[in-house]
């Protein structure tokens, strides 16, 4: 007969791999030096051969151009930039643009605002004084990682780090959830009450085990502090009240100092020295042992860190490619197998081999011939998602829309491009409000429709007269087939139809009488039309 005490080793074992998201023997993958992008075309074109799918042809060369600038630098191309990209013969002109793209400031801006809503999405507080700072610099992920967990504000370079945690730090369940989420791809929120009922992997030990990490941590005035001692404690489904052991997802535990708790004398010293530092404004002296840097060390820990890899090339990979090679995003687990299991492990591989540049693996992701696929399918049904074979609509973020609002109306010369995106990105964030952060179930909203109809704002922004504005440049124009042209171009970054040219221009013929208005109309009926709200 097995003792009891083999049968709970047994036990502890397969829990032990339900936890480990599955990983792939190394040899069944691509050779690490294989480019990205043609690691991830491999990959794709693989499921479609297995699927006997025949993908949608690739994005025209204006479509692509608008889908990687609203990517990376947050706005349309403008009607100069097209045909500088039309008139360039170069082979490589595509990587030229994704480069210099990189280096500009609004690439910095962008990506700044990107990272900042996927931390601190529907929490008060802000990161972009940090994140601004991090990510100019290129800092790898894991630093970044670290940086916001430490949390250490008295080093200059990490000034504003601490914002992640002070948002969330009077709510320890969520702080545990949040982190779960942004950093590992996983939700453990159902396993806070109960073991998760339909996902073997995650039992209250995770939640509980989790969120030990975070339980020494407290506030103090404007300061973040964290105590030498602390456990948490918790009612399992069945049986008495347990102590959490400090746990990650993979099972992986670890027994800092501190584990029992303190006697009322030593909680009695420890409020007074609180209430001194508080009223002195003095930050509490640094834990002798940071339990929150211990997760950190066992999170990027070479046996436990597929869980971060993983999630951060998934959300990148749901941004470029609007859908995720897991899905949902928070749902990784062995349960939730990826629809490319080898194309994950791959990427997850490569960027921890690669110093975890967030740089290098957006531009590998947007090289590939895969993000590059036109939106419209020709067949009879068009592929699913997760089969990448045809590119997604992607609603446009508020200030994606309104920076682009404000680009489309303008007149802008090839050399000023840098310096007017820069001006229209200051004077957008009041417009910004008045569109909403999309998610994968996005719709448009009776708010946004209202404002664009009916708002003096939007007019007065958007649809502007003078010297350098699109609607004063299109009503000199000689005839109203110019005047189409210039319209389509500058607010959708193509050319227009020559049936979209002759229906535009038939309208701007029965409005001679006042062109600047018609000309105000068209443009308006463009930038209000579902080309333009969309990345296609």
């Amino acid at each position: 007969m097995i003792s009891k005490s083999l049968t709970k080793i047994a036990f502890s074992l397969v829990c032990a791999s339900w936890v480990v998201f599955p990983a792939l023997p190394q040899e069944k993958l691509l050779s690490p030096g294989r480019p990205m992008e043609k690691a991830i075309d491999h990959y794709i074109s693989q499921g479609w051969k297995e699927k006997k799918i025949q993908p949608a042809q690739p994005a025209s060369a204006e479509t692509w151009l608008r889908r990687i600038t609203l990517d990376l630098e947050g706005r349309i191309s403008t009607p100069e930039e097209v045909q500088a990209f039309i008139n360039d013969p170069s082979a490589d002109k595509k990587m030229k643009v994704i480069e210099n793209l990189m280096k500009s400031p609004a690439y910095l801006r962008h990506q700044t605002r990107e990272f900042e809503n996927l931390l601190m999405n529907g929490s008060r507080g802000a990161l972009q004084t940090y994140l601004t700072k991090a990510l100019g610099e290129n800092r790898p992920w894991d630093r970044i990682f670290k940086e916001l967990m430490v949390a250490d504000e008295s080093v200059e370079q990490t000034k504003g780090s601490s914002e992640y945690l002070k948002a969330r730090i009077k709510d320890l369940d969520r702080l545990t959830t949040d982190v779960s989420v942004a950093f590992f791809g996983v939700n453990v929120s159902c396993a806070q009450c109960h073991n998760h009922p339909l996902v073997h992997d995650w039992t209250q030990d995770h939640f509980y085990g989790m969120k030990s990490f975070f339980s020494r941590t407290f506030e103090a005035g404007n300061y973040l502090g964290e105590r030498e001692f602390g456990v948490v404690k918790f009612l399992p489904n069945k049986g008495k009240e347990k102590q959490a052991e400090f746990m990650f997802l993979t099972g992986k535990k670890v027994t800092p100092p501190g584990m029992t708790e303190p006697s009322k004398e030593e909680q009695k010293k420890e409020k007074e020295l609180l209430e001194k530092l508080k009223k002195d404004k003095t930050p509490p002296p640094p834990a002798k042992v940071s339990t929150r840097a211990m997760l950190v060390d066992i999170a990027l820990g070479a046996n436990d860190r597929g869980f971060f890899s993983k999630a951060i090339v998934n959300n990148l990979w749901h941004r470029f490619y609007g859908h995720g090679l897991v899905m949902p995003l928070d749902q990784m687990h062995s349960e939730n197998p990826s629809s490319h299991p080898e194309l994950l492990e791959w990427l997850a591989r490569d960027f921890a081999a690669h110093g975890y540049d967030l740089n290098r693996l957006v531009k590998g992701l947007v090289a590939s011939e895969a993000y590059g696929l036109s939106s419209r399918f020709v067949g009879e049904s068009s592929p699913l998602a997760k089969d990448f074979a045809v590119a997604r609509l992607r609603p446009l973020t508020p200030m994606q829309m309104a920076v682009s609002l404000r680009l489309a109306g303008q007149q802008i010369p090839l050399k000023e491009t840098a310096k007017r995106v820069e001006e229209a990105d200051r004077g957008a964030r009041g417009l910004a409000d008045q569109f909403q952060q999309p998610g994968d179930d996005f719709q448009i909203g009776v708010t946004e429709a209202l404002f664009l109809a009916n708002s003096p704002r939007f007019i007065s922004e958007c649809l502007p007269e003078g010297a350098d504005k699109l609607v004063t440049a299109m009503a000199k124009l000689p005839s109203s087939q110019e005047q189409a042209a210039r319209a389509v171009l500058s607010v959708l970054s193509r050319t227009a139809s020559d049936n979209e040219k002759a229906v535009i221009a038939s309208y701007l013929t029965q409005h001679a009488s006042n062109p600047l208005e018609g000309c105000k109309q068209v443009v308006w009926s463009l930038m209000t039309s579902p080309e333009f709200r969309f990345n296609h």
